[in-house]
């Protein structure tokens, strides 16, 4: 698969997102407002195909021009016009999605962000845009924040194509063969275009064989792990210290409770849930696992976070509250965390 193939796709792509924007643009300014559903054709202009950025590399956007001047500039007059008008939700998912036809990850993900500060519940579209903007912009978020929103996306929309394609790649990242071969597998069960399915053929060649009968497979169930038919669960008392002002954080605050093995960043399992909710004790088990089929049992030690986000971002930010601790497996499953801590 050539360079020039993906320079022709990327411009393909810029030109029919201009077919798009400029008919919503004038009706932005007729209306006052983005007509809502226009707004998702246009998100979905770019398919699945913008993850294979990742592993084909060829593709320089300043060496082939990339889109138009004109282009440009109408994304551009958008950004401008963001500035204006903050509040407007819709306006910074389209100027995100803008973004990254025209190679602009960085600015992709900053404009998603916006929108998801501005979200106080991410739909799963959403959540697959700000992921797939960080993980464009940062390789290292696939194992992190980035991969983490595919995860969350995965369980709701397990035949999510998009999903599938990154999904395959966060588990192959962390080595997860077995369940990358199978999102993969899933994907080519959609109707994509032939460059896309031949590239996935060949990251599914690439994987070692699977496990075969009685061996510990990476996708083993998690009753073979605990030893039982019933999910691994540690029960999770949490509670915020006195000095902790959480009435005070806003409208999109939001808790995130996850387990990861120590010295790592991406989780194995997460929930997030209101702050309203706290204090409270939580269940987090095999069933909130970001990859199916791994259960929390199989590690034998888990860092336990509680983190408040008053933005209600997955991603850390520096201002979220927090409190952490190691569970060690055979350890009581009932745990209890304070929240007294500040992300620096």
């Amino acid at each position: 698969m050539s360079a020039a193939f993906w320079a022709g796709a990327a411009a393909l792509a810029a030109v029919a997102l201009g077919f798009l924007l400029v008919p919503l643009w004038r009706e932005r300014r007729h209306s006052g407002r983005w007509p809502s559903a226009a707004l998702i054709a246009a998100c979905a202009t770019v398919p699945a195909a913008v993850g294979l950025y990742l592993v084909v590399t060829t593709w320089d956007p300043q060496a082939s021009g990339g889109a138009s001047a004109e282009e440009r500039a109408m994304v551009a007059q958008l950004a401008a016009k963001m500035v204006e008008n903050p509040g407007d939700v819709e306006g910074w998912r389209l100027l995100g999605r803008s973004y990254m036809v025209l190679g602009e990850y960085a600015l992709g993900r900053q404009a998603y962000i916006e929108a998801w500060n501005r979200t106080p519940n991410p739909d799963n579209a959403l959540k697959l845009a700000l992921g797939e903007a960080l993980i464009l912009s940062d390789r290292a978020s696939i194992t992190a924040e980035g991969g983490q929103l595919v995860e969350e996306v995965l369980r709701a929309e397990p035949n999510n194509p998009r999903a599938l394609w990154y999904g395959g790649l966060v588990a192959m990242q962390i080595g997860r063969n077995d369940a990358a071969r199978a999102r993969w597998t899933r994907f080519l069960e959609f109707d994509n275009p032939e460059e896309i399915e031949s590239t996935v053929r060949r990251l599914l060649a690439q994987l070692p064989p699977a496990a075969g009968p009685g061996q510990a497979g990476a996708s083993g169930s998690a009753a073979a792990r605990t030893g039982s038919g019933d999910a691994f669960a540690l029960e999770i008392e949490i509670r915020v210290a006195e000095d902790v002002p959480l009435d005070a954080l806003g409208p999109n605050a939001a808790l995130f409770i996850l387990a990861r093995p120590p010295g790592e960043r991406m989780p194995v399992a997460v929930i997030r849930e209101p702050v309203d909710a706290l204090p409270g004790t939580f269940t987090l088990s095999d069933r909130d696992a970001m990859i199916a089929g791994r259960s929390l049992a199989a590690y034998p030690e888990l860092s336990l976070v509680a983190r408040v986000s008053p933005t209600g971002e997955a991603a850390e930010r520096s201002g979220d509250l927090y409190a952490e601790t190691v569970y060690r497996q055979g350890e009581d499953p009932e745990i209890a965390l304070v929240i007294d801590q500040v992300v620096p």
